[in-house]
């Protein structure tokens, strides 16, 4: 036992003093194709000083040009020493540069690299993930900088919406399937995991309701940094005159604790703001499993050992009875009939035997001998003394039964009372959580309805709108038609008049 709690304080102990792991995510707006000017080596020095500021272990950038940037990017972080651990060179399908993301750590990296998002059928996402395996103290971290679709649309709105939105959910399904890859490669090594960049999403704003992006990260397991809090507190895209104030920028974990709420820094340097969370990693520990233990065989245990051993023993106690009261006595006479064991037995064997004839001694005169013998008389008496060992035998096996039946049946009761409890217990505690669940579920459809009966109706007024516009429109097309019909008839009335002049 006291081995136990030292072990339980010492694990409780490492956990106390578990360093926890600062990362940083900033989409940094920088234009790939852009030339490299003096504004931008003092706009990345800014960047630079802000990224000092926040002293973070891993740094997960998006939308910079290349590698050669963020090495200088790593050369002015300092005092601390930062090295690129991967840098992306993604290009679109002319072969034009796209916007890039990188991984920037201060800690060992164990291995890193980029790959593009692979295109299923017409849906081909650009771009693609930056991945990162840090040591971090006793086990592996993995971390991923990504960038998913933006919300850019050309002349059809809701056609562009819905492939941006399947783009996006595409790039998210090849991202856990890249996690669970690593996983299963590193299963005894990897803590945690963690998903941090431009998710381009809101599944508050009514054009991004059917989305699925954010609901596979949480139904992969992982949690966001955010974790529902008020839109104020988790700007991360500030606003224009185009666009409004949202969050588009998001930080996931799993097997890995925020510490508190996430640090959204507010920089004029990009569209974007960098977004600081600090997280304390689950270290993978083999911690020796414990066999449940059911409580009811554990109360139940002595009380059934001590009836069966009492009933062993009055069994064994008759048996041992019955053959002492049976077992031969020696007597004094030396003749065999005083060892018959019975008289139906000595009967038997006597009739049995030949005994010749002049003797003159027959099977009557032995039977009639016999019982006249001192053995006879104790032959009796041990027959007496077995039944009464008989009947107090049956006497005591009665009074265990009697004593042993209603324990018996009160433990069959408890049992069977606390199974019934913990069944019902269990069946209540899955009726909460269904309940909790359909709840929550038509919560989400109340909204969903709710927002699609604001967009229908906007589309109603639209439509009004539209079709007064073209009544408007038929109206002035049947005045200008008139009014030309109307200067027909005038000139050709003035042309006739001209006529007879003429003639």
């Amino acid at each position: 036992m006291r081995r136990l709690i030292a072990l339980l304080f010492l694990l409780g102990v490492s956990q106390i003093h578990a360093e926890p792991l600062r990362v940083t995510t900033w989409n940094l707006n920088l234009s790939p194709q852009a030339p490299a000017a003096a504004t931008d080596e003092k706009r990345l020095a800014n960047i630079a000083s802000v990224l000092n500021s926040l002293e973070a272990d891993v740094i997960l950038l998006q939308e910079v040009p290349d590698r050669r940037t963020c090495e200088r990017l790593a050369a002015l972080l300092k005092p601390s020493r930062y090295q690129t651990a991967t840098c992306s060179a993604f290009t679109d399908l002319s072969g034009h540069d796209l916007p890039q993301v990188a991984v920037l750590t201060r800690k060992p990296v164990a291995a890193a690299w980029t790959e593009p998002w692979k295109p299923e059928g017409l849906i081909a996402p650009p771009g693609g993930l930056a991945f990162a395996a840090i040591r971090h103290d006793t086990g592996l971290v993995i971390v991923y900088s990504v960038q998913l679709r933006n919300n850019a649309t050309s002349g059809d709105f809701e056609r562009d919406t819905q492939i941006n939105i399947l783009k996006r959910e595409l790039s998210a399904a090849q991202l856990l399937q890249h996690a669970r890859s690593i996983e299963a490669r590193l299963t005894s090594l990897a803590a945690a995991i963690i998903i941090a960049g431009s998710l381009n999403t809101n599944p508050e704003e009514s054009q991004f309701v059917s989305e699925n992006t954010l609901r596979l990260l949480e139904q992969a397991g992982f949690k966001s940094a955010f974790d529902g809090g008020p839109l104020e507190n988790r700007v991360t895209r500030r606003g224009t005159g185009q666009y409004a104030a949202a969050t588009l920028d998001y930080v996931f974990a799993k097997r890995a604790n925020f510490l508190g709420n996430p640090n959204i820094l507010a920089s004029k340097l990009s569209g974007h703001l960098p977004i600081t969370c600090d997280l304390v990693v689950k270290l993978t520990a083999s911690v020796p499993q414990t066999p449940s233990v059911n409580p009811l065989i554990i109360h139940w245990w002595m009380p059934t050992l001590t009836l069966a051993a009492l009933l062993l023993f009055s069994v064994g106690w008759w048996f041992a009875s019955r053959k002492k009261f049976f077992s031969p006595t020696p007597v004094a006479d030396s003749n065999p009939r005083g060892l018959l064991s019975s008289p139906a037995e000595g009967k038997n064997q006597l009739a049995a035997l030949e005994f010749p004839e002049e003797k003159g001694a027959t099977v009557s005169n032995l039977e009639q001998d016999t019982a006249t013998s001192p053995a006879q008389s104790q032959i009796q008496s041990l027959k007496k003394r077995a039944l009464a060992a008989e009947q107090r035998a049956e006497r005591a096996s009665e009074l265990v039964r009697k004593g042993m039946i209603p324990h018996l049946a009160r433990l069959m009761k408890d049992t069977l009372f606390y199974g019934v409890a913990s069944q019902r217990a269990h069946l209540l505690k899955m009726q909460q959580a269904g309940a909790a669940q359909v709840a929550e579920l038509e919560q989400r459809l109340v909204k969903i309805q709710s927002q699609l009966q604001g967009r229908l109706t906007a589309y109603e007024r639209r439509i009004a709108e539209l079709e007064k516009e073209v009544s408007n429109k038929d109206q002035a097309n049947r005045e200008l038609l008139a009014a030309r019909i109307q200067m027909v008839k005038q000139t050709l009335e003035a042309v006739k008049s001209q006529a007879p002049v003429e003639s």
